[in-house]
């Protein structure tokens, strides 16, 4: 008995004394009592890559588990040693391990793991050597998670990717581009960078916004604005191989202008290629964001500046009245009281001692949704936290504002798994709340309703794609169709945002009605026949449409368009004018395409109360205010407050399934940034073409990526089919049989895209749309491709040099090559559809 009594007064113990260390050790959110706190400061670590003794690489560090293999922050080059160094700036926090985690970037699977206890002092730093012991295939991206574990037990998460570049020169091209940012800072020095420029007299020379390699000497040497950089400057490297490398740099500088001290945000993009005899300068992009300063107010004009940035159309909102303004700059919430003469800086990470790495991390964005007339202002903060309660995790917090007691209050939490660069591609479609306070917002193809006062959450429509739905929050309505396929569209739900009001277009029966677009306040869809439909050859589905119609949310015909054998498949809207892609039937009874179309729309006039407008200086060339009503006069510079965090004793958190998205099919990597995500691999590649960047598919395989082809190149293995009479079929087998390594069978399909899906499976790549030259890029990875050189005959191009592409034409019987710029010209007659597939 006595003994069962000793066991437990020992668990007891045991039990009060891990209760005691625990609560020493677990930091906890003060929301127990009602009251208002400032943001706490930043407080996680950084790590830089240091890698041939270049230091890169800054990552930041996450609370959560993000999926590594989704993360591309930045990519380090590794040589046959596999291995490189972290430096780990602790800032507040005694690190005391390291664990890191190696994994397939197609599949996310766990290749190897290790643990770090030795950390070794090297001045701020504490550094730790990391050697892969898995053997890497040379050119395929890796994801390593490297968690850092403090003291008190707590962890945090850093991404990165790690390629196996023999010879990526690494130091050589570092040393260039840092080279030549010092050059620009200090126009005695820049004289060596002259001869790496391509000047263009045609490029714009009025804005320090944005200046690349065709602008003028002067300009990219800052003109007349002597900036100073202030805070590190730390190469990131987004794309490398063994002769090119694409590198950003961002950092901050300061200046003196007409308007006294100002603060800047700068982002430099470099792409350089590596030779024995001399490097190149391939692309150089630089763009510069003014920070929102109150004190560089324009009293005489009574305007707030905005002053240099790449997109003056700011996010503003005012109150019925036009005596408050409410707008977003950088990541920052600012408002104003007309009346009063009062500025409050609603919401920034910003900090006033800023270190110029954690709180100014421009991983997020706010987006207003709504303000009143009194002054409160609903707004979204998303993306990575820089800060605060949910520092080093990525979501969406909803705050609401209240002017007159100067706070801010968290209503809804909404925890994301994924990185802020992902997530900004959903958010930028919709989100709004309503006066009865209903959040409306898409995640994952799905429109929900969330009620704020009882917390009540509904799916409202399922399977909705960002071709499939309409928004206009103006006119407060989104319109939705109820399929994803165009052909399958009978009818279109118009859902009023305010009253909560449904109403639908439907079709008739026997027919079908798709949505093409929007201009003004207005819809504008279209009516077809159930069965009118035709397919490229590419595999696209074009719904015939023989009515178009415009009309308002109320369902009100404004305009009708109606031709006699012609069929719309598709609209675009600019200003006021509404494009109409058309086919008709032809003389054999097939669809072919038409002449486009076109409505004008009437111009609608709009006056604005507040507006943005423009001003050029000596120094800073090209700025941008805000312009306050004309009847308005500022006498002195308003009165600046910082609102206050209401401390709140609810979870305000909601966990959706959705938090990790599924990702659109093509994504657009460039310049250190998602600059956007497509179904259509083709538009995909055309746009990393144009910003230097690379595509990769939803499992984040490296779809295509701009780099230096050899000069020239011949596929071998390849058996020639000739003379069947059908080469869509003939160069289906061949490039199945080369990909698969044996002869393949002949497809039991008809079209080209069922023939090639059907052998290549999940692995198939319609890559049409792109050029010749970037088509050329999958001949360089190994991979033959397939032409269509009319609508109904393919070629396989195996092979290329400096002035030809070497092709098998199945129905001439014959390889032959062809000129670059009559093959060019062959393929672009045919609509440049080209096809192949993504290594397995």
């Amino acid at each position: 008995m006595l003994k069962h009594i000793y066991r437990s007064i020992i668990l007891l113990f045991i039990f009060m004394g891990a209760l005691y260390y625990f609560s020493k050790d677990i930091e906890e959110e003060i929301n127990q009592a009602q009251g208002t706190v400032a943001m706490g400061k930043t407080s996680f670590p950084v790590i830089m890559i240091r890698q041939d003794g270049k230091e890169c690489n800054l990552l930041h560090g996450y609370s959560g588990n993000l999926d590594a293999s989704l993360v591309r922050e930045a990519v380090t080059p590794l040589d046959s040693n596999q291995s490189f160094d972290l430096l780990i700036d602790g800032k507040e926090n005694e690190v005391k391990r390291v664990i890191y985690e190696l994994r397939d970037t197609a599949n996310n699977s766990l290749l190897s793991t290790d643990t770090i206890n030795a950390l070794e002092k090297e001045g701020d730093y504490k550094t730790a050597h990391i050697k892969l012991k898995t053997e890497l295939t040379a050119g395929k991206e890796y994801a390593v998670k490297v968690t850092l574990v403090t003291s008190k037990s707590k962890k945090m998460n850093f991404y990165t990717r790690v390629k196996k570049v023999d010879n990526s020169y690494l130091t050589e091209k570092l040393d260039f581009i840092m080279n030549f940012h010092n050059s620009i800072m200090d126009k005695k020095k820049a004289s060596d960078i002259i001869a790496y420029l391509e000047p263009d007299s045609s490029a714009d020379s009025t804005s320090l916004a944005h200046v690349d390699i065709r602008s003028s000497f002067d300009l990219i040497t800052w003109g007349s604005l002597n900036p100073e950089v202030v805070g590190p400057v730390i190469p990131t490297i987004d794309e490398i191989n063994s002769d090119t490398a694409s590198v950003t740099l961002n950092y901050s500088i300061k200046a003196k202008t007409e308007s006294g001290e100002e603060l800047y945000q700068v982002k430099e993009f470099y792409r350089v290629r590596y030779t024995n005899t001399r490097m190149y300068l391939l692309n150089y992009d630089r763009t510069m964001e003014s920070y929102f300063d109150l004190k560089l107010t324009s009293l005489a004009k009574s305007q707030f500046k905005l002053g240099i940035t790449t997109d003056p159309d700011i996010a503003y909102i005012t109150d019925s009245k036009n005596s408050k303004l409410a707008f977003a700059r950088m990541g920052e919430l600012w408002y104003y009281n007309l009346t009063e003469n009062k500025m409050a800086r609603v919401f920034s990470f910003r900090q006033d001692d800023t270190d110029y790495i954690r709180d100014i991390y421009g991983e997020h964005d706010v987006q207003i949704l709504k303000m009143d007339d009194d002054g409160n202002i609903d707004f979204m903060v998303y993306g990575y936290m820089n800060r605060g309660a949910y520092e080093g995790s990525v979501g969406m917090i909803f705050y609401r504002y209240y002017s007159g007691e100067n706070r801010i209050e968290e209503l809804l939490y909404i925890p994301m798994n994924i990185t802020y660069q992902l997530l900004k591609e959903e958010l930028d479609g919709f989100s709004y709340v309503n006066n009865q306070q209903i959040f409306y917002f898409i995640l994952n193809n799905k429109i929900y309703s969330y009620n704020l006062i009882t917390d009540n959450m509904d799916v409202i429509a399922e399977n909705v794609k960002k071709e499939n739905y309409i928004v206009d929050v103006s006119k407060h309505y989104i319109a939705w169709e109820n399929a994803q396929e165009k052909k399958d569209v009978t009818e279109i739900t118009i859902l009023d945002l305010e009253t909560g009001r449904k109403d639908s277009l439907k079709a008739p029966d026997g027919g079908i009605i798709n949505l093409l677009g929007k201009i003004d306040d207005n819809l504008i869809y279209g009516y077809g026949k159930s069965n009118a439909y035709t397919t490229t050859p590419d595999g696209t589905l074009l719904t015939l449409l023989y009515k178009i119609q415009i009309s308002d949310k109320d369902k009100k015909v404004l305009k009708e368009y109606k031709k006699s054998g012609y069929y719309v498949t598709g609209a675009s809207t600019q200003g006021n004018i509404i494009t109409l892609k058309r086919e008709k039937k032809g003389a054999g009874g097939d669809y072919e395409s038409a002449a486009d179309d076109y409505i004008l729309n009437r111009v609608t006039e709009s006056y604005q109360v507040f507006r943005v407008t423009e001003r050029v200086t000596e120094k800073t060339l090209t700025e941008y205010y805000v312009s306050l009503p004309g009847s308005f006069t500022m006498d002195k510079l308003p009165a600046l407050s910082k609102t206050r965090n209401t401390i709140i004793t609810q979870d305000t958190t909601l966990r959706l399934k959705d938090s990790i998205l599924t990702l659109p099919p093509y994504i657009v990597y460039a310049r250190g940034e998602v600059t956007g995500s497509y179904d259509s691999a083709g538009e995909a590649v055309k746009e990393a073409y144009d910003l230097a960047g690379a595509v990769v598919s939803d499992s984040q395989q490296v779809v295509w990526e701009r780099g230096i082809r050899s000069s020239q190149l011949s596929l071998s293995g390849i058996s020639p089919i000739y003379g069947h009479g059908d080469s869509l079929r003939a160069c289906t087998t061949m490039l199945s049989s080369y990909k698969k390594g044996y002869e393949d069978t002949n497809s039991k399909e008809n079209t080209l895209s069922a023939m090639l899906k059907e052998k290549l499976g999940g692995s198939y790549l319609n890559i049409s749309g792109v050029t010749l030259d970037q088509a050329l890029y999958y001949l360089n990875r190994n991979q033959p491709v397939i032409g269509m050189k009319s609508k109904n005959q393919a070629v396989l191009i195996v092979g290329y040099d400096m002035y030809n592409i070497t092709v098998i034409d199945p129905d001439l019987g014959r390889t032959m090559k062809i000129g670059l710029n009559d093959a060019g010209k062959m393929f672009d007659n045919a609509g440049d559809m080209f096809f192949t597939y993504l290594p397995e």
